[in-house]
């Protein structure tokens, strides 16, 4: 094991678009550039709550890759995460998320070079919470899905 290395693990931040917002997204095998044409919905997230996962399965012998997205937000933050409209686009038309990892990285996720903006992400559920202790204070979180054949793609 090398002593200098350090684990970043976690999201640092989640911009998510209507999945018309591509315009342009060019793939090959250094990652992809992307074209968004209107602006990202980004909350401030909160330390050490957030994360993304990709798992692969095996799915009558073709290999399936869920995507998930776990967001946390303090309450004050994430208004826009409740409101109507968006909670409704989330679970009927999808999102597409640019998501930057704590290790600097930044995948798309909800847009693949097979499907297009066909297997978006996809609200998965939405909890509003008080908080546990009396300096807790009150945090939204947002669980977002997506079912896909490949991984995410790095941006370039």
């Amino acid at each position: 094991m090398n002593p200098n290395y350090k684990a970043v693990g976690g999201v640092e931040q989640v911009a998510l678009y209507p999945t018309d917002a591509v315009t342009s997204a060019l793939f090959s095998s250094r990652g992809c550039e992307l074209t968004l044409a209107s602006s990202p919905l980004v909350v401030e997230l909160v330390d050490d709550g957030s994360h993304y996962e990709e798992e692969a399965t095996n799915k009558d012998g073709a290999t399936l890759v869920t995507h998930r997205l776990h967001l946390v937000a303090d309450r004050r933050s994430a208004e826009r995460w409740l409101e109507q409209d968006f909670l409704e686009r989330a679970a009927v038309e999808g999102v597409v998320a640019v998501v930057t990892l704590c290790d600097g990285r930044r995948v798309l996720v909800g847009y693949s070079a097979h499907f297009g903006n066909e297997q978006p992400l996809r609200l998965d559920s939405l909890t509003s919470s008080s908080g546990e202790g009396a300096h807790d204070s009150p945090r939204v979180t947002l669980q977002l899905h997506s079912d896909d054949t490949e991984f995410s793609t790095e941006l370039i």
